[in-house]
């Protein structure tokens, strides 16, 4: 079979387009062509140098195209247009049986250190293919991934109709986490942004009311019913969540912290309060979080589509992933056209 282009991250802030073996569909796996990938911040740490440079291409929020069906695969025809929920699982163990296989001991997420979405094909396993909707391109399907972590953040903690939400950072899933709450019915959602276009992209998002970070401590404590942070990083937003939550009140851990943080235990007993962190997505119910994320889109794809600031192909990889850890230039998700 003839090579394809795949981006790698070689060292830190290096990405390398170079060709590399054409992947195989083995028995249950579909070869998908690879149509749209965005860059998410896990990418952005590989890239940054917090993690060590994986060997596997990165990517992990893509759609595209079947291009052929490995033995035993059913339902699936070429050239069906689909999204990729990019987790590799044992589908056997408790976890996996019980739709929460984001848990799995055995879990890979595609991208990581498992070849991921920003190559020409993949070979990806058929539970993890999800049919477009009519009225969602290859650019707007790609986002059902971050927006089903988020939806998965508002699951864990239980959010209601009618509830106050503060959303600690306006990155994509900041954003995403304005989308899914309001979604949800949320009668108030409160954004926290650090540059200006990110406060206006979460006003888009359907965001209530923002605030530049500096200006959190303006806000009343037990002021909101839940709590969602997305910043991670050595931020002190998990702190100054806790200090906002209502007693009894619950946050969502959504960030990706990089070092410990010290919390106030003794507020956290005495008030009651639930922290819980979220990874990825699953399938708590007769729907998986992924089958919301592309039913939120579906019914608004324009408002989506608004996240997306910057687009490049395959072979400029390295500019994409330089825009995108650049939030001086105004970008919010970037996204590579394969």
């Amino acid at each position: 079979m003839p090579p394809v282009r795949a981006a790698f991250c070689t060292a830190r802030n290096t990405i390398e387009v170079r060709e590399t073996d054409d992947p195989q569909p083995g028995p249950g796996e579909v070869l998908v062509r690879v149509r749209q990938c965005g860059i998410c911040g896990t990418d952005l740490h590989f890239y940054n140098g917090d993690l060590p440079p994986s060997p596997a291409s990165l990517g992990h929020e893509f759609t595209g195209e079947v291009a052929a069906l490995g033995e035993g695969v059913e339902g699936f025809a070429e050239g069906d247009r689909v999204a990729i929920e990019p987790i590799r699982s044992c589908q056997t163990c408790s976890y996996c049986r019980s739709g929460h296989y984001n848990l799995c001991r055995g879990r890979v997420l595609l991208g990581a250190y498992h070849p991921g979405g920003l190559a020409e094909h993949i070979a990806v396993p058929a539970y993890a293919l999800y049919r477009l909707p009519d009225n969602v391109d290859f650019e707007t399907g790609a986002l059902a991934e971050p927006l089903a972590v988020c939806v998965h953040g508002l699951h864990i903690v239980g959010l209601g109709a009618g509830e106050r939400v503060l959303v600690l950072g306006s990155g994509s899933i900041g954003l995403f986490s304005v989308l899914a709450a309001r979604h949800s019915g949320a009668s108030e959602v409160i954004a926290t942004y650090r540059h200006d276009h990110q406060g206006e992209a979460a006003e888009a998002m359907g965001a209530t009311r923002i605030l530049k970070d500096s200006e959190i401590e303006s806000l009343k404590r037990g002021s909101v019913d839940v709590v969602v942070e997305t910043v991670g990083g050595s931020a002190p937003t998990l702190g100054q969540g806790l200090g906002l939550v209502r007693f009894g009140g619950r946050v969502s851990v959504l960030g990706l912290f990089t070092q410990p943080v010290q919390l106030d235990a003794l507020s956290l007993m005495r008030n009651e309060i639930t922290v819980t962190g979220g990874i990825t997505y699953c399938r708590p119910g007769q729907q998986s979080d992924f089958d919301v994320a592309l039913g939120i889109i579906a019914a608004d794809p324009e408002r989506a589509r608004r996240i997306i600031t910057h687009r490049f192909p395959l072979a400029d990889t390295g500019s994409a992933f330089a825009t995108a850890a650049d939030k001086k230039q105004g970008s919010l998700k970037v996204h590579v056209q394969v």
